[in-house]
C-alpha cells in the first residue's frame, strides 16, 4: 500500500551520501531526509522534474542501487548554493526487496521525524 499525498511516509533527517546520474553515477549529493519511498537530495546539480535517475547509497554497510523519479527540483545561484535549500525530491522506483526492512531498522536507530 502506498502512502498518499496526505499521509507522507515517516522521514529520517539524516545525512547519507548518494551517488546519482541519468546515464551513470556521475554526481554526489547528500540526503537531507530519507523515507521508505523517496528522499530530498541536497545538490545544485538537479535533474528536471519527471526525469528518471539512478541512485546508489549505503545503509549500515549495505549498498542499495535503484532508479528514482525526480518529483521536484530547485536550483540556486552558484554563490548561494551552500546557504539556500537547493536540491531535488526523488521518489524511488521498484526499490530492492530488502529495502523496506533495512530502511525501517536504520530509521529506528537514526531517529525518524
Amino acid at each position: 500500500m502506498r502512502n498518499g499525498p496526505e499521509t507522507p511516509a515517516p522521514r529520517a533527517r539524516r545525512r547519507v551520501m548518494v551517488r546519482f546520474g541519468a546515464a551513470k553515477l556521475e554526481r554526489t549529493a547528500f540526503s537531507k531526509n530519507l523515507s521508505e519511498t523517496g528522499a530530498f537530495l541536497r545538490t545544485n546539480s538537479v535533474h528536471a522534474p519527471g526525469s528518471t535517475i539512478q541512485i546508489r547509497m549505503e545503509l549500515d554497510g549495505r549498498p542499495f542501487a535503484m532508479w528514482a523519479q525526480v518529483v521536484w527540483a530547485k536550483k540556486a545561484p552558484p554563490r548561494l548554493a551552500h546557504v539556500l535549500d537547493c536540491g531535488m525530491g526523488i521518489r524511488f522506483i521498484d526499490p530492492p526487496t530488502d529495502w523496506l526492512t533495512r530502511f525501517r531498522a536504520w530509521r529506528e536507530r537514526a531517529g525518524g521525524v
